[in-house]
């Protein structure tokens, strides 16, 4: 079995082709949905440019527009919302997330899958309040997707999304923060209030978020840190970087699951005070014998991490950027007399999709089979040229990504983009 493509939309001058959705095997994969029109825009009705103050609010207008497309897109793909498995929710204002609350209820009926949430610099359309990921398993995988029942993690009830769910032998866990049943920051996830250096404040919110929320979640649903095939990490102070990674490697013993680690800037989660939020993609430990883990040489942002695990027909892959162990890769590099002429974002796709390649070509597959792209960027003005080299692998049919701004340095001096992946196997259906 090949992917197939749905809802194919061409942006601007026609050279920016959107996949929003894909069926690969069991699943599928909607990536940058937005409350667009044909023409990219955002739609005149959810705007309503002449009475914008209407009821409802209009991000609410926009999450509705969403999830109505969203369930034409999944059951033309053969799958229905009842069936999504993980949401990905990126918004650039605090103030539109209780209004997409509602109407995210409302569409999938209070049954809402293990969701991350966090707040980005800006997107693809400017006057847009959010830009949604989902995934959802097929009509006809057979896959049963529920909760897992957690007694030890809970969620917001005003979120109204589950902690944990399972299909088949993926278990999915929703964005932790290193809070407590209060909601808030955990005491012991904090430096002393009066003290200065009574521990490291993202090694402490970094333990505490590990083991007591991600590790009792996984153990509740029969996987366990082993069995991660994918985490992302976000981090709103991007110097908590090197002391991030020293608490999140010693939770592995050393050997790290693929990891996308994504600055963004403070505050960025529903917690004011929280300064990380983690989710993860696991296997069931049923699966266990079925995991490979691809070796590939290389350079990633942190050591000692793999750079993609496969579960049978899907490749998940560790965050990507331009650099090798000296910085921005010397092919990126801009002449500061002489700015002008080089194009530094695009040389940094294509050393990026380079990496990629050399992956999948690991883990059996190649980057044709893509079935999400999500791109962490510095700024979006760049979109035309680091989506050029695209177009070399693609061509015109149409690359399921979506585009946010996060923060204004993305841990490497010139680095434009983080590139996060997931492929499909199709041997291995």
């Amino acid at each position: 079995m090949t992917i197939k493509r749905y809802s194919v939309a061409r942006y601007g001058s026609g050279n920016i082709v959107h996949a929003p959705v894909i069926r690969a095997g069991n699943w599928v994969f909607c990536t940058g949905l937005r409350a667009v029109a044909a023409d990219g825009a955002i739609d005149a009705g959810v705007l309503k440019a002449g009475r914008p103050l209407d009821t409802p609010p209009k991000a609410e207008r926009e999450a509705q527009f969403i999830f109505s497309k969203m369930d034409e897109q999944l059951r033309a793909a053969g799958s229905v919302l009842s069936l999504v498995a993980r949401l990905d929710q990126y918004y650039p204002d605090w103030r539109s997330v209780d209004a997409y609350h509602c109407a995210r209820k409302a569409a999938l009926r209070g049954q809402v899958a293990p969701s991350t949430s966090v707040l980005v610099d800006g997107l693809l359309n400017v006057d847009a309040a959010m830009d949604i990921q989902v995934m959802a398993a097929t009509l006809d995988s057979g896959l049963e997707v529920g909760p897992v029942a957690t007694p030890k993690v809970g969620a917001p009830a005003e979120s109204g999304y589950s902690p944990c769910l399972r299909a088949g032998d993926l278990i999915f866990v929703a964005g932790q923060l290193a809070r407590d049943q209060s909601g808030n920051i955990a005491p012991e996830a904090m430096v002393p209030a009066t003290q200065l250096w009574k521990g490291t404040r993202i090694k402490l919110e970094t333990d505490y978020l590990v083991h007591q929320r991600l590790v009792p979640a996984l153990q509740a649903s029969q996987s366990g840190p082993d069995l991660i095939l994918k985490a992302q990490v976000y981090l709103s102070r991007e110097e908590d970087l090197p002391a991030f990674w020293q608490a999140w490697a010693a939770a592995f013993d050393g050997v790290v699951p693929p990891t996308t680690i994504v600055p963004v800037s403070h505050p960025a989660f529903g917690t004011r005070d929280a300064t990380i939020e983690v989710n993860v993609i696991a296997a069931h430990e049923s699966a266990r014998g079925r995991i490979r883990d691809i070796e590939c040489d290389v350079e990633l942002i942190c050591p000692d991490m793999m750079p993609a695990r496969r579960l049978d027909d899907l490749l998940f892959v560790a965050g990507l950027m331009a650099i090798d162990r000296n910085g921005l890769v010397a092919q990126a590099g801009v002449n500061a007399s002489a700015p002008y002429f080089d194009d530094s974002s695009g040389a940094q796709a294509r050393d990026i999709l380079q990496k990629a390649a050399r992956i999948f070509q690991a883990g059996g597959t190649d980057l044709g089979n893509v079935v999400r792209a999500l791109h962490f960027q510095r700024r979006l003005d760049n979109i035309p040229a680091i989506y050029a080299p695209w177009r070399d692998v693609l061509g015109d049919a149409g690359l399921p990504f979506s585009a946010v701004q996060v923060a204004p340095s993305l841990f490497v001096p010139g680095a434009e983009l983080i590139l996060d992946l997931i492929g499909y196997v199709p041997s291995a259906s």
